[in-house]
């Protein structure tokens, strides 16, 4: 191998010593006879290509563990014993990496049956064959364009590395979120059970004195009791909606899932909400449903549900408007739909209205009660019934929430 390269230098080499280079960017040769690896050296260093020689297989090895550009040897030196190291060498290497290696074949190889190790090596490893003799230009071109490769992949090792460490970073700050949400839940659900035993308290205290208990009560106090009741329930109300998503959020519902009757349901909810709705002069149509549609579902989690989009058609619809329920299924479905003609949603604002405690109105100057939990605790209410809550809206012409739960 070295004689060939130093004839074919003395004619072409020209250029000065290479700059300084890494590992990654070394030619690894392997010379096991005396001078090859200085001379190997020499030059390549002429053509500003960096190397290293090493003359047993064992250091070449240990090299390649460590990092090389390219590996640069002779086909006789691949005997048993050593290319079973190297190819064992070459097995350790990390998914990113295909290391270049050169074999310079014996005169003639390449037209004949090419060499057991040769062969073995070249099933193992990313090989290039050059049959010798072979001129320092070729040589030199050849391990040039190995090393660019191997620039490329030692480029994918950099990225893949960056791309973990910022994988390794998104998953401890999702973690720490996760934590700091669950810790936010917790303080939720125990600080709505705390405060909803004073406001109970009120209620009940409110009652008793309306009812003569502790003495004769005014017209006037009677309504100062009733202002108090309601405050109470409003504020009650409103605990109840934090504590329920709360309980959302920390994964502490349960569900009893029951085969639930469609006109029994509605027919409950439509007791409940025609005296808001006759108090705005809304119209409020409630369908005639089979009475064998039935779903699946938790019925008071499912009743919670339609309460409150009838409830919020209520708020948002201005009096002489119309709210409509239908019932209907598909193949695997029961749909529930409540349609009014009420303000409708902005189109910006679909995509938000199920968050929590998000509201289409922000305005401190708001008409309408709430925090915003209504709609995100009823469609996580129907997802966890294996159903779904979706809208369809329009700004002044209304809007259309449809309920999606399993059939029976």
């Amino acid at each position: 191998m070295t004689a060939s390269l130093t004839g074919a230098v003395s004619r072409e080499a020209t250029r000065g010593p290479p700059e300084a280079h890494d590992r990654s960017a070394e030619v690894a040769i392997l010379a096991p006879s005396g001078r090859d690896g200085p001379l190997s050296k020499q030059v390549l260093a002429k053509w500003s290509v960096s190397a290293v020689s090493y003359t047993t297989v064992e250091a070449l090895c240990a090299a390649v563990r460590a990092g090389v550009g390219v590996v640069l040897l002779a086909e006789e030196a691949l005997r048993t014993r050593a290319r079973d190291q190297l190819l064992s060498a070459l097995g350790d290497q990390p998914a990113w990496s295909d290391l270049p290696i050169v074999v310079l074949t014996v005169e003639g190889e390449l037209s004949r049956v090419i060499g057991a190790g040769v062969e073995a090596l070249a099933t193992h490893g990313n090989v290039t064959l050059l049959e010798r003799p072979v001129r320092v230009a070729t040589l030199v071109t050849v391990l040039r364009t190995a090393l660019r490769a191997r620039q490329r992949q030692y480029d994918l090792r950099d990225y893949l590395t960056e791309l973990q460490v910022a994988r390794d970073a998104a998953n401890e700050a999702r973690a720490v979120a996760e934590s700091a949400n669950r810790a936010k839940s917790e303080f939720l659900a125990v600080m709505s059970h705390e405060l909803r035993t004073p406001l109970n308290a009120i209620g009940g205290y409110a009652e008793l004195i309306e009812l003569g208990v502790r003495g004769p009560v005014t017209r006037e106090q009677i309504s100062d009791l009733e202002r108090i009741q309601r405050s109470q329930r409003h504020l009650l109300g409103l605990i109840n909606g934090v504590l329920n998503y709360a309980r959302l959020e920390t994964g502490s519902l349960r569900y009893e899932v029951t085969d639930v009757a469609v006109d029994e349901l509605l027919a409950t909810c439509e007791a409940l909400v025609t005296p808001q709705a006759r108090a705005k002069r809304l119209k409020l149509i409630f369908p005639e449903c089979p009475e064998s549609m039935a779903m699946r579902a938790d019925h008071e989690k499912v009743q919670q549900i339609i309460l409150n989009l009838l409830t919020n058609s209520i708020k948002f619809t201005d009096e002489g408007g119309r709210i409509e329920l239908t019932c209907g299924e598909d193949r695997e479905s029961v749909l529930i739909n409540v349609v009014d003609t009420g303000r409708g949603i902005p189109p910006e604002k679909l995509s938000a209205i199920f968050d929590p405690f998000v509201q289409v109105d922000a305005r401190l100057t708001r008409t309408h009660d709430g925090v915003g939990l209504g709609l995100a605790i009823s469609r996580d209410l129907a997802r966890g019934m294996r159903g779904d809550l979706v809208v369809e809206s329009e700004p002044g012409r209304g809007s259309t929430f449809t309920l999606k739960l399993p059939r029976a």
